[in-house]
């Protein structure tokens, strides 16, 4: 840009100085204050990045880290589809007319998932589990009157923080209620107890957060007053257990990295968002439609898109921009490969390897499971040994996992670690894990 040109632009922003420009972004954070060192070559990059990479053992090791994000089987032909040149954009599809084979292939993952959860409605898509979280509590103050909403005493911490962050600025109080550490599940009479007319949401889960199927989730909509139910879900877990659906969900969210998703070093993931269809109007994201065009064909549409970015602005229902269009694929392709009975056929081969797991531990007598509640995929073990002590032994038999509760939960109600199975876990894993702890 030319002198002349940048002085122009400036007096008609009416600042005297390019450095204004600039004036929102701290000092420390601009380039001369990154200390960002001297360009290298190519080669030598490759060799630093080579070395840091060798530091890391886990990519060959035995896998028990689970709690929300799993190494699960994928079949090769989700990788097929994803990396089709056609699909490799995460980004919304502004133009309908030249984007039917991406606002189809949403469209289905939108009925799939609706089938999977037995819900109305499913969105074209959120960020990740928590997010979805965070915009299905903010959904539920637009659809109900009230001031509360009620949340586990034990949940994640990153899912609370995410939910206190989504609700900051609201004029919402939000009110925990027990969760019985013995069972892992849900106290009923205190739920029950601080319902009141002020609620406007319910967020239960199932699993747990630690980590054991929860049948008092199904009992909640018939305490609920005018409350909304929010369910976070485990997908994989729906292939053996009720759908939220069919107990009176009103939205239901939940994390689809499991579906066909690689972890990938942290994401992206997908945020697995349904509904029931009275609330369409208080929804955010994207809903895709199918319809006919001028000449009666079939042809599919952008039905909802409730953006500040379009006609809604101040009335937008969020400012969820990027669409996780490829992820929404790769769980659609998942899905859509193994079937009904294929996903029947994971979750019951993680339950099963969740209970090898404790009968394992409690056999060797170096561990115990200490709830009454069922465990589906992880598996919270009491053991006898300190943090470092566990992690010294895991690392030295090249097994990733033994994640301390107190790490993660926001209480420390339960003590012990969780070690996290999937189909993929093997007898053999599991002894292995067993010999290095401590059995015999």
């Amino acid at each position: 840009m030319s002198s002349k040109d940048s002085s122009g632009m400036l007096n008609f922003l009416s600042l005297d100085t390019v450095e204004a420009l600039f004036s929102d972004i701290p000092k420390n954070s601009r380039t001369d204050g990154l200390k960002i060192g001297h360009g290298i070559e190519e080669n030598d990059l490759l060799l630093q990045a080579a070395a840091v990479s060798s530091k890391n053992h886990a990519s060959g090791c035995i896998n028990f880290l689970g709690n929300g994000a799993y190494r699960r089987i994928i079949p090769s032909v989700v990788d097929t589809v994803v990396s089709m040149g056609e699909f490799q954009t995460a980004y919304t599809p502004y133009q309908p007319e030249i984007s039917q084979g991406m606002l189809q292939a949403l469209f289905e993952y939108q009925s799939v998932i609706s089938d999977l959860t037995a819900m109305d409605v499913t969105n074209s898509s959120m960020y990740d589990g928590p997010t979805a979280l965070g915009e299905a509590a903010r959904m539920a103050y637009r659809c109900s009157n009230g001031d509360e909403i009620l949340i586990p005493s034990i949940m994640y911490r990153n899912r609370l923080s995410v939910i206190e962050n989504y609700l900051a600025g609201l004029p919402v109080k939000m009110v925990p209620y027990r969760i019985d550490p013995s069972t892992g599940q849900i106290d009923m009479q205190d739920i029950e107890a601080k319902i009141t007319d002020h609620t406007f949401g319910i967020v239960a889960e199932n699993p747990s957060s630690l980590g054991v199927i929860d049948p008092n989730v199904m009992k909640i909509a018939s305490i609920k007053k005018n409350a909304l139910l929010i369910t976070y879900y485990d997908p994989v877990s729906l292939g053996i257990l009720k759908p939220p659906g069919e107990y009176g969900t009103d939205i239901a969210v939940g994390e689809g990295q499991q579906l066909g998703i690689h972890l990938n070093l942290g994401g992206p993931y997908l945020g697995l968002f349904s509904f029931a269809n009275e609330y369409l109007r208080k929804s955010p994201g994207r809903i895709m439609g199918q319809t006919t065009d001028s000449q009666g064909r079939r042809a599919f549409v952008m039905t909802l898109q409730t953006r500040e970015q379009h006609i809604r602005r101040d009335r937008a229902m969020s400012n969820i921009c990027s669409n996780q269009a490829l992820m929404a694929v790769a769980a659609l392709s998942y899905l859509a490969t193994v079937g009904p009975g294929g996903l029947r056929s994971v979750a019951a081969r993680t339950f099963s390897n969740s209970k090898l797991l404790v009968n394992s531990f409690e056999r060797a007598k170096i561990g115990k499971f200490g709830m009454k509640g069922i465990p589906f995929s992880d598996v919270l073990i009491n053991l006898q040994l300190d943090e470092k002590a566990l992690s010294s032994r895991l690392h030295d038999s090249c097994i990733a996992g033994g994640i301390a509760a107190s790490r993660i939960l926001t209480t420390d109600a339960k003590g012990g670690y969780f070690f996290s199975v999937t189909e993929s876990t093997t007898h053999e894993n599991i002894q292995s894990l067993i010999n290095a702890v401590g059995g015999n």
